[in-house]
């Protein structure tokens, strides 16, 4: 696997999601169509080496799949003020990433979620409950370039590659440790044997429950952070070359900060807190403009 730096945070009560992944991981795994294409990449985008274990068109039939089942259980929007303002936002800043050439699909989910997603296929989804709370047109288009920057840095990919990849490495560790536990049995007595392997049973859930949290907590949670923080970033450069107010994605994550007081602690999130976001974009910002035109160009800078 490739070694990756990690991004601290947590998720706000309104948050921007990269999209459903517990069924769409579901979907890979019962298709049975993962593809054998395990690499370590550094993504053009962001710099970050990437390990992916799937192909693109794999990820792209299982979300096409998904994106469908969602319009079919939730109720979807077709006032203009809500449909026609997403797509022209949604075009101004496709047009100036790396796929502009590219089609996009845009779909507001009539619910009063605070809520919005990518999914492979370059389909964007936002919640009503999402555009409302945003209210300006900036700062929903720091959202959708935040959704462009998933895109960008292949997150979907990469995220499901390292959940999959983490799943089996847990399962081997859980064999493993079983088979060793269970060994230890053959050399007691016979009377004893039978509670022997119920002990041994016991410890193998037991292992089997701390590699599935200790996997999550040092690996896919910090995974996950480090791709909102890429793609906060990413987002940033696109309002910015779309003609839009970056700093409005600033005020956006302070305010989220503000609606969200009670929160779960940083390490159990899957996404950076939204004060830390805020602070780290406006960092960044100012940063890009001290640079001139030079600026807003790589989020490494």
């Amino acid at each position: 696997m490739c070694n990756h730096d990690h991004s601290h945070g947590e998720t706000p009560a309104p948050h921007v999601a990269l999209m459903p992944r517990r069924k769409l991981l579901k979907a890979l795994t019962v298709g049975g169509t993962a593809a054998a294409v395990t690499a370590c990449t550094t993504n053009p985008y962001t710099g970050s080496k990437q390990f992916t274990a799937l192909a693109p068109k794999d990820l792209s039939g299982a979300a096409a799949s998904s994106w469908a089942e969602m319009k079919k259980k939730i109720p979807t929007s077709n006032d203009p003020r809500y449909t026609s303002r997403l797509r022209n936002i949604g075009s101004r800043i496709s047009r100036t990433s790396p796929f502009a050439n590219e089609s996009w699909e845009y779909q507001v989910f009539d619910t009063d979620s605070k809520n919005a997603f990518v999914m492979p296929g370059n389909r964007v989804g936002f919640y009503k409950g999402m555009m409302d709370f945003a209210e300006t047109d900036d700062a929903i288009a720091g959202i959708m370039g935040h959704e462009v920057g998933h895109v960008a840095g292949d997150h979907a990919r990469a995220r499901m590659s390292m959940q999959m990849a983490s799943q089996l490495a847990v399962v081997g560790g859980t064999v493993l440790g079983g088979v060793a536990l269970n060994k230890k049995c053959d050399n007691v007595p016979a009377n004893q044997k039978r509670s022997c392997q119920q002990r041994a049973g016991q410890n193998t859930a037991r292992l089997q429950q701390a590699l599935g949290l200790g996997t999550l907590i040092g690996v896919v949670l910090p995974y996950s952070r480090k791709h909102e923080a890429e793609s906060d970033l990413l987002g940033a450069n696109y309002m910015q070359r779309a003609g839009y107010n970056p700093y409005e994605s600033v005020k956006l994550w302070e305010k989220m900060a503000a609606n969200s007081p009670s929160r779960q602690p940083t390490f159990l999130s899957t996404h950076p807190d939204p004060a830390w976001r805020a602070r780290n974009l406006d960092a960044y910002i100012r940063r890009q403009e001290k640079m001139g035109s030079q600026g807003f160009q790589n989020i490494r800078t």
